[in-house]
């Protein structure tokens, strides 16, 4: 293809997505189909946002989501100023509602309008720019604002992105340690685009964020992530996940020499030294069962499990030193867990999850009001510490452009230490119908708690001793061009 400047703006003919743009972790249906496929064993499942050519050698159903990823193109140089245009209208009867794992959705009692608008700018098979603005109307806010922005740049199986952005780590819907609940942060981010090879496929991803937020204990504080995981087989992927919040108002600055000690955490512990951080650690496992050699019907059937900790006993650590725990030599401290399992066959997708809090988690002396929190939304697993979440959920497909889906779920929370617990049970219904350009979506959600909790943060519990009942409904039109 020879390379041209091609400017477009409302051309359907000229359907482009740059292979190195992002799949923004909001476009669900996009990673729900990529785990679904029996193609995904053969990729890591577990670092979002893919790319747009990870998630297009991955799903084996494109027609599902082609809307959403427009058409891969040989990159060439060209501007394309308006990729899609969407608008979200909620109505919730709660005070404040977070729509979980939405990027930042948090909806304040009444209506909430969302409209969104993206565009990029592609410099070859190389370089890409993305931009997207948001203007957000509810009774409490009236703003418009640049809701990601970032430049990636790919070298060899590498990728180098700048920007703002969010993260989604670990196996399950739900993550411990850094998720797509809050919206996107200013970030540096350095990860492989493809696997590299040796003694199976390794993929990993670096993530250092800073979270610039007005807070009750300490204003913008700093982030790192850092994820590996190893596919010694197909059949198999081992992770490790790495994460701290750090840094802040008053504390102070990490050197890039420093990084090393600050990824162990040697001198975590040591309260209010230099390298004291909200830190968190986990390992996980999935596997991907041959389910389809006995029922014709199964597309992809996997398993996983994740345990993390919110500290850890360690032989590198100064207060450890000489403790050697079996088999890699540190013990995970309050710990958490996420397990569950992922089902598919032609039209259905089943999953089921259970999801458990530490006691300890997301809270800490540098941070005791907001804790683990950017912009009133937590930075890992949406509903917060000391809690128990489980729920199912099924997807049909009537055909390739309708969907229809159910969950079903409940939490308990504050799980420990606390004589009143807050128990909360939730239905969600939802749909999807594409046709053209046009995803056209909608979701019905009721709510029943049980010692309703009053305190909106979601690291801090108010069991109010009241049942309440609410209901939020949402509808989504978006025109991808």
């Amino acid at each position: 293809m020879k390379r041209i400047v091609a400017f477009q703006l409302l051309l359907p003919s000229l359907l482009y997505a740059h292979p190195l743009l992002n799949v923004n972790t909001e476009d669900k249906k996009v990673y729900e189909n990529f785990e679904a496929s029996p193609f995904s064993e053969n990729f890591s499942n577990s670092i979002r946002p893919y790319s747009h050519i990870k998630a297009f050698r991955g799903i084996d159903k494109k027609e599902r989501v082609r809307e959403y990823m427009n058409a891969l193109e040989r990159p060439a140089l060209f501007i394309k100023p308006l990729n899609s245009f969407t608008v979200q209208l909620f109505y919730t009867s709660e005070d404040k509602f977070n729509v979980e794992n939405a990027s930042g959705t948090l909806l304040e009692k009444g209506l909430n309008l969302y409209t969104f608008a993206d565009g990029y700018l592609s410099l070859g098979k190389r370089f890409v720019a993305y931009y997207q603005f948001r203007y957000l109307q509810n009774k409490a806010s009236k703003k418009g604002d640049i809701y990601r922005a970032y430049g990636k740049l790919k070298l060899w199986k590498f990728s180098f992105e700048a920007g703002k952005d969010n993260v989604h780590l670990g196996p399950g819907e739900f993550a411990l340690l850094l998720s797509s609940n809050m919206e996107p942060f200013p970030m540096i981010k350095f990860q492989t685009e493809e696997s590299l090879e040796f003694a199976g496929k390794w993929d990993f991803i670096f993530v250092r964020g800073w979270l610039q937020d007005d807070r009750e204990d300490r204003d913008d504080p700093n982030i790192f992530a850092l994820r590996i995981t190893w596919k010694p087989w197909d059949f198999i992927e081992i992770g490790g996940t790495r994460a701290a919040m750090y840094g802040g108002e008053g504390r102070p600055g990490i050197k890039l020499t420093e990084y090393p000690k600050l990824i162990i955490g040697s001198e975590e512990n040591i309260p209010y030294g230099k390298f004291d951080g909200d830190g968190y650690g986990a390992y996980d496992i999935t596997l991907y069962l041959p389910l389809r050699k006995w029922f014709r019907s199964v597309k992809n059937f996997k398993i996983y499990y994740q345990e993390g900790g919110a500290d850890i006993s360690a032989w590198w650590q100064k207060e450890d030193r000489g403790e050697f725990y079996f088999p890699f030599g540190f013990k995970l401290l309050d710990k958490a867990y996420v397990a569950g399992f992922l089902l598919s066959t032609e039209r259905n997708i089943f999953r089921f999850e259970f999801n458990r809090i530490g006691n300890r988690w997301y809270i800490h002396h540098l941070y005791p009001r907001d804790g683990y929190t950017y912009r009133d939304l937590s930075v890992g697993h949406p509903y917060g510490p000391n809690m128990m979440h489980i729920f199912v959920n099924h997807t049909y497909y009537f055909n390739d452009k309708f969907s229809g889906s159910y969950r079903i779920g409940f939490w308990e929370q504050p799980k420990e230490k606390s004589e009143t617990k807050m128990k909360r049970y939730y239905l969600i219904l939802s749909g999807e119908k594409r046709w053209r350009n046009f995803i056209t979506s909608g979701f019905v959600r009721a709510d029943y708690a049980e010692n309703y909790d009053t305190d909106p943060s979601p690291v801090r519990f108010s069991p109010s001793g009241d049942n309440k009942f609410f209901l939020t409904v949402g509808t989504s039109v978006s025109w991808r061009f």
